[in-house]
């Protein structure tokens, strides 16, 4: 239900949710569905009617947030209907090279089972509040939040807020509120738990009216390009174009238009350079000349840009009874998509905790737990990511590494989301234990791609990486993105998939290996069992370091070995 009147004495809620952005509203659904007796309004600036065309960041989802969505806010049918599917990343890595045809391509060349969608964000917040109110939520409209006030004990806390249209001041009290008001990071800056992460990159992003297409980048008349990915489906893909220090995403919408960004490292790429849609536009001149000639004389709809975007907090949830969400919370890099993951278990986590608290059963220890799983999460994501940004012009070490975040996010955040198993503590404890080598054991990996990055010789490169056709990361996929198993399958998952990651990291140390230091490789004679939390590629240490010392049984690694070999071509020593 939505009310345009302001109310002059404090109404009373259960649930009163600050913004009406992704985040307010699929959090709002999920608590109507989930707790339907409970009483829940939604504040918001903007009011209807709204426009069916909303320009907003964040097209892209995962698999896993996507999951949330399709399944759990029971929203499948609406995104097969409305929404674009997925055809996954993908990645063109060498830069403005004369000839698009020639970059190396990271992506698939075909629908996975599993979905994920290119979302066009004013489409779908429009949708989800309406399919709120359907299930119980009031709407108050045009209004902006001025103060929160929070109260102690059992007291119920106050939201004071004006009318955009006549300046008019309502009130509002509620058990419980969340912050979902966006990058104005409203409660964190009140309470003083703002926490800015190394800032090191910046972006701005437009769109275009119709198709964008890097298809149409590549003459007809290449045909095995174009045939390696039937029927010009890359134009589905999130795709990257990729060169040193930045990223330009191109991201199809359902409304027919097209979502352009560029994401950048500001010591490579100062933020001034392209922080208007002129400056962008002859940025893309010099950094992706193919594509700037493509869209030039196209006027953008609109334009908008974000200086250094990534941030942390020191606390996202109380037992104070207060939640932020979304971006009132944190801002990962958005290299991968992360963002409605974040979304995913930052409005599960709050409305287990308001669920808990109206049984009388809400457990501090608990919303610490929660607490630290999304704070952990962001803080070990987006450095993991940034890291890459001045590896990007070396497509080898980047089509390793993605591999390897991928194949670490399906085996690791994926099954949790899949399976809600972050709100059961004691699950989720077992969990943790199974994957508690994970956090050495990719800081490892990562210096090893700096490293490799560092002393490459170009002798190793590739055409194509169609990722989906390497058996390993089919079957870590097929295995890791399914709904519906039990505490104990899911434990027994994740210890299978650390072994899968500890034999998967010394391939790729015996490629890197293979392509920087080949005069080496006979000391790493089959069969080859290493301690994987060792590698690198100083073989000054490597006898100290106690990479010879494995920690586990030797496992065979032919297989795979041979399967992740074989993406690259070798050139002689």
């Amino acid at each position: 239900m939505s009310t345009n009147s302001i109310h002059t004495q404090a109404d009373n809620y259960d649930v009163a949710i600050c913004g009406g952005g992704l985040a307010g509203l699929s959090l709002a659904l999920q608590m109507k569905q989930t707790l339907p007796e409970r009483s829940v309004v939604l504040i918001d600036r903007l009011a209807r009617p709204l426009p069916e065309s909303t320009f907003k960041v964040g097209e892209s989802s995962t698999e896993a947030g996507s999951y949330y969505l399709s399944e759990v806010l029971n929203l499948s049918d609406y995104f097969k209907t409305t929404h674009l599917s997925k055809l996954g990343l993908r990645f063109f890595f060498g830069g403005s090279m004369e000839r698009f045809q020639d970059r190396p391509e990271y992506g698939i060349s075909q629908f996975p089972v599993v979905p994920s969608y290119n979302m066009d964000r004013g489409m779908l917040e429009n949708d989800l509040r309406q399919f709120a109110e359907k299930a119980g939520l009031e709407v108050i409209e045009g209004c902006n939040v001025q103060e929160i006030e929070l109260a102690d004990g059992d007291e119920r806390h106050e939201v004071i807020y004006e009318r955009e249209e006549d300046g008019s001041v309502g009130r509002l009290r509620a058990h419980w509120v969340v912050d979902a008001m966006g990058r104005r990071r409203y409660l964190q800056k009140k309470l003083g738990l703002t926490k800015d992460q190394v800032q090191r990159c910046s972006a701005a992003w437009f769109r275009l009216e119709g198709r964008i297409d890097v298809g149409d980048l590549v003459p007809q008349t290449e045909t095995e390009w174009h045939q390696r990915v039937p029927d010009g489906i890359r134009y589905y893909s999130t795709n990257h174009l990729m060169g040193a220090g930045y990223w330009v995403w191109i991201i199809p919408l359902a409304s027919g238009n097209t979502s352009i960004g560029i994401v950048a490292l500001h010591d490579v790429h100062p933020f001034e350079e392209y922080n208007t849609y002129e400056r962008a536009f002859k940025w893309l001149q010099q950094h992706e000349s193919l594509f700037a000639s493509y869209i030039e004389g196209r006027e953008p709809l609109d334009f908008r840009c974000m200086r250094r975007y990534s941030y942390s907090s020191k606390q996202v949830f109380s037992d104070q009874r207060w939640a932020c969400v979304g971006d009132a919370g944190v801002f990962s890099d958005p290299l991968y998509s992360p963002a409605l993951d974040f979304i995913a278990m930052s409005n599960s986590f709050t409305t287990e905790m308001i669920k808990r608290d109206f049984e009388d059963k809400l457990d501090p220890q608990m919303v610490m737990n929660f607490n630290q799983t999304i704070l952990a999460l962001n803080e070990t994501i987006t450095p993991a990511i940034q890291i890459g940004y001045p590896l990007f012009s070396h497509p080898v070490v980047m089509a390793a590494k993605v591999l390897w975040d991928t194949a670490a996010g399906w085996a690791l955040l994926a099954p949790q989301i899949f399976n809600a198993i972050y709100t059961d503590h004691d699950t989720s404890e077992e969990v943790r234990k199974a994957k508690s080598g994970y956090f050495f054991l990719t800081q490892r990996m990562q210096q090893l791609f700096i490293d490799w990055a560092n002393k490459a010789p170009s002798r190793c490169s590739y055409e194509f990486v169609n990722y989906l056709q390497i058996p390993f990361l089919r079957d870590l996929r097929a295995r890791n993105l399914q709904p519906g198993k039990t505490s104990e399958e899911i434990i027994a998952d994740q210890i299978a998939n650390m072994e899968r990651l500890e034999e998967f990291a010394q391939v790729l140390f015996l490629v890197a290996l293979e392509d920087t230091m080949p005069e080496y490789l006979e000391r790493f004679s089959s069969p080859v069992w290493l301690n994987a939390w060792r590698i690198s590629l100083n073989e000054n240490i490597w006898e100290r370091s106690g990479l010879f010392q494995p920690v586990s049984p030797p496992r065979d690694l032919s297989s795979l070995q041979e399967q992740i070999r074989g993406l690259f071509q070798f050139a002689p020593c």
